[in-house]
């Protein structure tokens, strides 16, 4: 502004001083009012011009290329902590890891016996059903099936408070004892496993038959039909073994390869029988007669028979009774 004289300019000066003590009053009147503070509005400082009131300019829009871009850098980038600086970005958060925490090592383990469960049961159940031959010919093809099998096998066995196997094993060492090279005592091990009979008595001449043959010591073949020379075996053993449609075939091959007052030991689960003084008596007409049955262990019976008759010669003339047991259902988990 001119001012044209020195009146003019010393009123222009006041003016301007007057304007700047309105605006001071006018901002404390509105940040104090009874000694407490107040937010200032927008408008208000607007009005007294200490705030621009011109729309701020619009943010540039990125392409949604460009969005996509950086998002995709933000995820590969993640990092999580405790993770080497080297190691590749993964968008999976990984697990802490707790000394002395093995949740995951145990959760495979279990899902892993499952599977070998789930397949033991399946391949057990098909056995039932089965004739030795048929079982034979199915291993042949797939070995690793009968190797699945023995691992289930093995996996519930070691679940039983007591192992029948065991107990045979005890029953015969006094025999076994015996034995010596003047009058050495046999056995046959009708489906034998790991044929661990024999390596419980290395000094005896144990047979042992299986359809496959995990070890040295077991001979692979149909157990209903061996190549051990007649009236060749002091002890047979059958060890939960009695499988398949074709029991008779079994009991027969026994009965053949035994010598006359020799032992037989059949070792079953209880369900299996339907009734087992029937199941004696049917034995009997193959040429066996009852010595001792055991029902005292829970889950088992054990029961010796002894040899009184040759019936591979009249096998064809009598009328033999089928033998039959219950399948052995296991339980499924």
């Amino acid at each position: 502004m001119k001012v044209k004289n020195k009146k003019n300019v010393v009123k222009a000066i006041s003016a301007i001083g007057k304007t700047h003590k309105i605006k001071r009053n006018k901002i404390k009147r509105l940040t104090e009012k009874k000694g407490k503070k107040k937010k200032i509005s927008k408008k208000a400082l607007v009005e007294v011009g200490l705030k621009n009131d011109k729309p701020k300019p619009k943010a540039k829009v990125e392409t949604t290329q460009s969005i996509k871009n950086d998002n995709l850098i933000k995820l590969t980038n993640i990092s999580y902590k405790g993770a080497p600086e080297s190691s590749t970005p993964s968008l999976c958060k990984q697990q802490k890891k707790v000394d002395g925490d093995k949740t995951s090592v145990s959760f495979i383990k279990r899902m892993k016996d499952k599977l070998k469960g789930a397949r033991f049961r399946y391949i057990n159940e098909q056995f039932y059903s089965s004739s030795s031959q048929d079982a034979l010919q199915y291993f042949k093809k797939e070995p690793s099936a009968f190797k699945a099998y023995h691992n289930g096998y093995m996996q519930q066995v070691a679940q039983w408070p007591v192992k029948p196997l065991d107990v045979i094993i005890k029953q015969i060492k006094p025999i076994l004892k015996k034995s010596n090279v003047n009058s050495p005592v046999v056995v046959a091990d009708f489906g034998c496993g790991d044929a661990k009979l024999a390596r419980a008595f290395p000094k005896v001449k144990v047979h042992s038959f299986d359809f496959v043959a995990v070890n040295q010591h077991v001979t692979a073949g149909d157990m209903a039909h061996t190549s051990l020379p007649n009236g060749s075996v002091d002890i047979a053993v059958f060890c939960l073994s009695l499988m398949g449609t074709n029991l008779q075939s079994f009991i027969k091959e026994a009965n053949r390869v035994l010598k006359t007052g020799g032992l037989m030991k059949i070792a079953e689960v209880e369900s299996r029988f339907e009734n087992i003084n029937t199941f004696v008596d049917s034995l009997a007409k193959y040429g066996f007669e009852k010595t001792k049955v055991d029902q005292t262990i829970e889950m088992f019976v054990f029961v010796d028979f002894k040899k009184t008759q040759d019936i591979s010669k009249t096998a064809l003339k009598k009328k033999l009774p089928i033998l039959e047991l219950k399948p052995c259902i296991y339980k499924k988990r």
